[in-house]
């Protein structure tokens, strides 16, 4: 039970720091890759002095596996960068429609790789959190677009975050979970402070350098980012891939709600009955995935 919590904690996180991430990007300085870049130095900032405190006496113990740790971390800053292009392009509605498509990827992966079928109920569940997800975040009401190069550019970040969570299942279950932040942070941190200087500039950094109330913005988006990473590694190790995957959807109902606590901005009807779906569903989930452990241990 208690990957399935973290799971469901993971995504509330998450969703919650997407309204600060908001914040930044109402900030006319700052871009997506602007934002991008200084939130992985945060995280980077936060679990390198976590890491050396805890791994002191052997700071890269032998037998990890350190390439897939890079490879993880690749396509990761792969991920960011592709989902910035597709919701460039798409806008954000239609981006989160295609993004859903990674639900189908873990769902085949699970299956193909880990050989873990999701039951009948762990469909109904899968359908009524993403009904609720997409009711909630107004799909329906507003026009949809769908240009070839941005459904391309999120269709592939999606399979990729399948990928990823396969990496995740199969490669780290003895690795400690802050050498996979470091790991992940450290190569996007590398990756983008070569990138955003060559095509963005500088401007952004320096702003926010110039600027406390948009350092205490990227601080607090740091800590949602490593406080999510914690919780989403350790769901992953517990309960079944699919499972913490689909349960991230909650993330979205959490955005509103952050949206409306703290951007000041209103709650439909359709938002409201989104989120009981979610609510629903997530029961569901959680319900299936554990009586198909037959005693409700984890996975």
């Amino acid at each position: 039970m208690a990957g399935y919590i973290a799971a469901l904690l993971s995504g509330i996180v998450m969703g919650l720091s997407w309204v600060i991430f908001k914040l930044e990007l109402n900030l006319e300085e700052l871009g997506p890759a602007d934002v991008n870049w200084l939130n992985m130095i945060g995280v980077a900032a936060i679990i390198w002095p976590v890491y050396l405190i805890r791994n002191r006496e052997h700071l890269f113990p032998r037998g990890q596996p350190y390439r897939w740790l890079l490879l993880f971390a690749t396509l990761a800053a792969g991920i960011f960068y592709l989902r910035n292009i597709g919701v460039d392009l798409c806008g954000p509605t239609t981006a989160a429609i295609i993004s859903r498509t990674e639900t189908g990827f873990v769902f085949i992966l699970s299956y193909l790789i880990l050989h873990q079928a999701v039951s009948g109920l762990g469909w109904i569940g899968t359908a009524l959190l993403l009904v609720g997800a997409m009711r909630t975040i107004g799909i329906g009401s507003v026009g949809l677009t769908f240009p070839l190069a941005g459904v391309a550019a999120l269709a592939v970040a999606a399979a990729l975050i399948a990928l990823n969570a396969v990496i995740i299942k199969t490669q780290f279950n003895k690795v400690p979970n802050e050498l996979v932040i470091l790991a992940s942070a450290t190569v996007q941190t590398i990756v983008f402070s070569i990138a955003v200087p060559a095509f963005v500039g500088l401007d952004g950094a320096r702003y926010v350098l110039a600027h406390p109330h948009a350092m205490r913005l990227v601080a607090l988006a740091s800590l949602g980012i490593a406080g999510n990473l914690f919780l989403y590694y350790y769901a992953m190790k517990r309960a079944p891939m699919w499972a913490v995957r689909v349960l991230a959807l909650v993330a979205l109902p959490a955005a509103v709600a952050g949206d409306y606590f703290v951007l000041g901005q209103p709650i439909t009807t359709d938002a409201v009955q989104g989120m009981g779906l979610v609510i629903a569903g997530a029961l569901i989930v959680i319900h299936a995935g554990r009586r198909r452990n037959g005693d409700g241990n984890d996975s």
